[in-house]
């Protein structure tokens, strides 16, 4: 949403504008492995099919949606916010990609503000099975610290 918005200049209906963009594990993939992204082909065909049900088919997967490293970087640049937050989980196979997303952030030339909280030796949304581990509650209070800064 965030992308669309600065794609078409920052406004959005009504007045409301977007300050800050949160991504908790993303699910981002792509035809091509990014370093340290798994290569075994049962696995990555079983990612490919996941996000096709995901969406019905509607896009595939090198779409901005699910790969942004293939947006061009003016487009980056564009990005209606001031900040993005992404959390990973050390133990994720869509974290070499999510730690891409963020160094590519930065290197884009976007003026706004990116925070990277990892979680060591856990997997792809680990919280959700655990929501009371003390893993789980700490990576909770920076979600809610990010989401209410302005």
């Amino acid at each position: 949403m965030a992308v669309r918005a600065g794609a078409e200049g920052g406004a959005l209906d009504g007045g409301a504008a977007i300050t800050g963009v949160l991504l908790i594990d993303p699910y981002f993939w792509g035809k091509r492995p990014v370093a340290g992204e798994t290569t075994d082909p049962t696995r990555r065909r079983q990612y490919e099919a996941t996000w096709s049900f995901i969406c019905d088919g509607r896009y595939g997967i090198d779409d901005p949606l699910v790969d942004p490293l293939s947006m061009p970087v003016a487009e980056w640049r564009r990005l209606a916010c001031s900040r993005v937050a992404v959390t990973v989980s050390g133990r994720d196979d869509f974290r070499p990609r999510d730690m891409a997303y963020v160094a590519a952030l930065r290197d884009s030339g976007w003026e706004g503000e990116v925070e990277q909280y990892e979680t060591p030796g856990e997997g792809h949304v680990y919280f959700l099975d655990r929501p009371k581990d003390p893993k789980s509650v700490k990576e909770l209070a920076f979600v809610t610290g990010f989401l209410s800064r302005e």
